[in-house]
């Protein structure tokens, strides 16, 4: 659907300026964005509800099963100092 606005010549060009800086390609899409934001305020920038979001990127910064976690400046030298052998000792067999 076509729909024609009628805009104050200083805020016709107060929005170019503002989707140049946001990269909106058209005034169109500002204006669609802009009206979802008042409709749908809930709506997170990626289309979700906000609650629904955070618990997917709770869920997302636990570690997994395999992954290291080092919580001190010990843990992260141990780990290297690790890897360096290993990388020494395959050195050495090959």
């Amino acid at each position: 659907m076509t729909i024609n606005i009628s805009l104050p010549k200083t805020m016709y060009e107060d929005a170019k300026a503002y989707l140049a800086r946001r990269g909106y390609s058209s005034v169109s899409e500002l204006f669609r964005d802009t009206l979802r934001d008042k409709l749908y305020p809930r709506l997170t920038e990626n289309g979700f509800p906000s609650e629904f979001e955070e618990e997917v990127l709770k869920f997302a910064a636990l570690p997994r099963e395999k992954d290291k976690v080092w919580k001190t400046e010990k843990d992260i030298d141990q780990y290297f100092d690790a890897l360096r052998k290993k990388i020494r000792d395959r050195h050495r067999h090959a």
